[in-house]
């Protein structure tokens, strides 16, 4: 089975226990919260602008590589999936993100404090989810995959403090970029893999590998998409490619070029630049090497994510082919 057939199975019964969950909680009076999230996961009516449920996905591979069913491993792919789109509401509160998935943002609609509100419902909704697994895998699982869950919620937002706290230094050391998305994107990522496995009732040295894939790939993933912020297609990427520069976060191309290029740190402390100054900043890190650069490091952590599949999975099955095809592909994103 090719990996699109297998993505065309997955992501709408994902899609479908997502929706199911959430409607199945008790709004009470507050319908208004409700229509919130439904339009942050991309249930509006008319919308089409929902995520690639990229995490839970990993979950669910994880679970059947390791020989277990999707059925049991599904409570905690809907928890990995509706915990990060936590991260992403407060994200986009923190970073003024007035765009995703190439709508406005929750905060820009409804403002800042209902949206914190909403991320905050999604977080203890994202537990709950996860907790499906005691009728799925018994309670000893539940209770490790919860425990892990908040660990990772910890990294997640240490990761976010840093990221927030790079934009006051005037130099960011690469060891503390590495150590930012090591927490913010990464250890969600870290999670989902081998929750799948705890779902699946594999051994402690296959839930170990797949953490270490899972957070190699998360490490590619990011590094990614700092790229996608600066040379994405907007159409593609769902967000502006101007933000992250406008914004002046401290992502891995605009360190490299802070160091690299003098011309690049003049534009970089330019107040209020226009479309212009953005575009000649986005061509001067491309000039000086940035691009290539990100690049490398980005496949770097992927040829690490493919060693770990392979150390778990040596001989895969349909589920392993088809991480390992998901892997090859984030690698290539369009950029």
């Amino acid at each position: 089975m090719t990996l699109e057939a297998k993505l065309a199975g997955l992501v709408p019964e994902i899609e479908a226990n997502l929706q199911a969950f959430l409607g199945s909680l008790d709004f009470g009076h507050s319908l208004g919260l409700r229509e919130m999230l439904t339009y942050h996961m991309g249930w509006a009516e008319g919308d089409c602008g929902s995520g690639k449920r990229l995490r839970p996905v990993i979950t669910l591979l994880c679970a059947g590589a390791c020989g277990g069913a999707y059925a049991a491993a599904m409570p905690a792919a809907v928890g990995v999936e509706l915990l990060h789109n936590f991260t992403l509401i407060h994200d986009d509160i923190e970073d003024q993100s007035p765009i995703r998935h190439g709508r406005p943002t929750l905060w820009t609609r409804w403002g800042v404090a209902q949206a914190v509100n909403a991320g905050d419902a999604l977080f203890s909704i994202a537990q709950l989810a996860l907790l499906g697994l005691v009728e799925t895998c018994g309670e000893p699982i539940a209770a490790r995959a919860a425990r892990e869950l908040n660990h990772t919620c910890l990294r997640l937002t240490r990761g976010q403090y840093l990221d927030m706290a790079f934009e006051e230094e005037e130099v960011v050391e690469l060891e503390t970029y590495l150590a930012m998305i090591q927490g913010k994107t990464a250890a969600l990522i870290a999670f989902a893999a081998p929750v799948g496995g705890l779902a699946a009732g594999a051994d402690e040295a296959t839930v170990s590998g797949l953490a270490a894939y899972g957070e190699n790939l998360g490490m590619a993933f990011q590094i990614q998409d700092d790229a996608l912020g600066i040379w994405g297609d907007p159409a593609v990427t769902g967000k502006s490619a101007a933000s992250d520069l406008l914004a002046r976060k401290k992502s891995l191309p605009a360190l490299y070029g802070l160091r690299a290029s003098a011309e690049f740190r003049a534009l970089w402390h330019e107040a209020n630049p226009d479309e212009g100054q953005v575009a000649a900043m986005a061509d001067l890190l491309a000039a000086c090497g940035a691009r290539e650069y990100v690049s490398a490091q980005a496949a770097g952590f992927t040829r690490q994510a493919f060693e770990h599949l392979e150390r778990v999975f040596p001989e895969k099955n349909e589920d392993g082919e088809a991480l390992a095809a998901l892997t090859e592909r984030l690698l290539h994103r369009e950029v």
